[in-house]
């Protein structure tokens, strides 16, 4: 099955256009995540490149200025391409904090400019995007001290700073008259507790997602590994800041930051630390198949996938992608490591691992997605007539089927039609018969109907297939299409799994299923229902129709993505 994120789907989708863009250039759009900075939303001006999220320092230091990690933002004209960042130093605004770009087209070059802190040139990766620098919103948490977390569930970016000192001497208040009441003698103030020094022991990662281990002490030095949170470490030794791991079969190798570690317990050799992921066997755990993709990226081409429960070798990690050990298909095979789970060590001894990458299922046309869109019915198959009798199903679903046709070809689908016109369509086998001729490329096959019953009957259903009954693909893209149906007004029914002798009881789902194609039969409303017929009373809802289609497909493709 194809899951994906399509890139150039979404900078069409936002009207960016990339200036002097080559095959070698960036994936560039406006940002469409949420993002919060310590639980609270915040509107800072985004951009999403190739995958990961950039941010102006000036914004990030303006949305602390009152957080545990402040930091201010100086520059000189005599150094016009030097950047200091002052840690620990509230932000001085200079104006045009968190404004956004007003212009349509993006200019985008990597930037020239050096960040400096405390003398040193900090790693940040950076872009000039039409006259601003943008750095990595990750290197500059890492590199300032505080802690950008992802949910992809909710697609937020959580910008968490560390919890302030304890409980602070503060302002009693009073009364500024005076009164008789003698003034009681002051008891002797204990002595401070004095501050936990860090020391070796049982530590558990205290970050919102992921912790990054380096091959040295410093945020210079390489990704070796990576840790989730609430792992439990053993931590042998510090310096400036950087705990070592106790080594079990990772190397020597292997520092944390410890601001990110939560001290348990001393270490008596009775607990077992999470293993952060390194070199070694891996076992796939995914709910259909994991994408194998020729870069660290999720806009990397897919040269493969992987079954749930297949075994593979893993010979580096950097920034949440594993590279697989390779034996005669390349050098460029990586996956997501979010979906690994460690089996043990590799030994050299073993000798070359069985190869379980699988051959992608499709190979995209010019390397956009392929759509085939069915306008259910046509020709002498007139299908459902509505309860005035002036719609018939077979205009109906023609008509959405081209709006949908529009929206996709806008965002840049390839999408082939199974009929252009009210003529065609009458037989069947005509839409296995284009499942066949693009079954090498297509991505999906989406059949637009409309339901009929007994007139009392009202809704909308999403016919999926059966092998999805339990998890998969097209359950996934039918709830997300009932849930945009849902936003329009229409009754939400049902996702149907309807299961005959041979696999799907509905033909098109059962022919596509043979051919290894998802697939998937929107059913939207009863027309021969007075109710559900004000849904498609006009071009304008069946604009809205397929428009909730288009978005549900385009969430297939971005979102849903192993």
């Amino acid at each position: 099955m194809h899951f994906r994120r399509f890139a150039a789907v979404l900078c069409a989708v936002l009207g960016a256009t990339l200036v002097g863009a080559s095959a070698a250039a960036p994936k560039v759009a406006v940002s469409g995540h949420t993002f919060k900075v310590n639980g609270k939303n915040v509107a800072p001006q985004a951009y999403n490149i190739d995958g990961y999220n950039y941010f102006k320092l000036r914004d990030v230091a303006y949305l602390l200025a009152d957080t545990t990690a402040p930091f201010n933002v100086t520059w000189s004209a005599s150094q016009s391409t030097v950047v200091n960042i002052v840690p620990g130093q509230k932000y001085q605004k200079v104006g045009g904090e968190l404004s956004a770009s007003t212009l349509t087209s993006l200019k985008v070059s990597a930037s020239t400019f050096k960040v400096l802190m405390k003398g040193k040139t900090l790693p940040l990766r950076g872009y000039l995007i039409n006259g601003n620098n943008y750095y990595s919103i990750a290197d500059i948490a890492e590199s300032v001290g505080f802690e950008a977390g992802w949910d992809n569930a909710t697609r937020t970016v959580s910008i968490t700073t560390p919890d302030p000192d304890p409980e602070q001497p503060g302002n009693n208040g009073g009364s500024n008259g005076s009164d008789n009441t003698p003034t009681p003698t002051p008891k002797p103030t204990p002595a401070p507790t004095p501050t936990p020094v860090f020391t070796t022991g049982v530590y558990e990662v205290n970050v919102s997602s992921t912790l990054t281990v380096r091959s040295g002490p410093g945020t210079s030095y390489s990704s070796v590994g990576q840790l989730s949170k609430s792992d439990k470490v053993v931590v042998d030794s510090l310096s400036n800041g950087w705990a070592h791991l106790m080594d079990t079969a990772g190397g020597s190798g292997r520092y944390v930051s410890a601001d990110y570690l939560k001290r348990l317990s001393d270490y008596d050799g009775s607990t077992t630390p999470d293993e952060p992921f390194t070199t070694g066997w891996y076992r796939v755990n995914v709910e259909s198949k994991l994408a194998v993709r020729a870069a660290a990226s999720t806009t990397g081409k897919k040269v493969g996938q992987l079954s749930n429960g297949a075994e593979i070798v893993v010979d580096s990690i950097a920034n949440g992608w594993a590279h697989l050990m390779d034996t005669s298909n390349g050098t460029g095979r990586y996956v997501s490591a979010n979906y690994l789970v460690r089996v043990r060590d590799y030994s050299a001894s073993e000798g070359e691992p069985d190869d379980p990458v699988e051959p992608p299922r499709t190979s995209q046309i010019d390397g956009r997605m392929t759509v085939i869109i069915d306008p259910g019915h046509g020709g002498s198959d007139v299908g459902a007539t509505s309860v005035d009798k002036v719609y018939d199903e077979k205009h109906i679903n023609l008509s959405v089927a081209k709006y949908l046709q529009s929206y996709l070809e806008s965002a840049g689908v390839n999408v082939i039609m199974v009929r252009d016109t009210l003529e065609e369509g009458s037989d069947l086998t005509l839409r296995g018969e284009v499942m066949e001729r693009y079954q090498d490329t297509a991505d999906l096959f989406f059949s637009v109907h409309h339901n009929a019953a007994n007139t009392t009957a009202r809704g909308t259903e999403a016919l999926a297939q059966v092998a999805d009954k339990n998890g998969g693909p097209t359950k996934l893209l039918a709830e997300k299409l009932l849930e945009e149906y849902m936003a329009l007004g229409v009754p939400i029914r049902s996702v149907v799994f309807r299961e005959g002798s041979h696999g799907d009881y509905y033909y098109t789902n059962r022919a596509a299923a043979s051919l290894y194609i998802p697939a998937l039969t929107s059913e939207f409303c009863f027309i021969d229902n007075a109710e559900d017929q004000q849904f498609i009373d006009s071009e304008e809802d069946l604009q809205a129709e397929a428009r909730a289609q288009y978005n549900a497909i385009m969430y297939y493709f971005t979102q849903v993505e192993y």
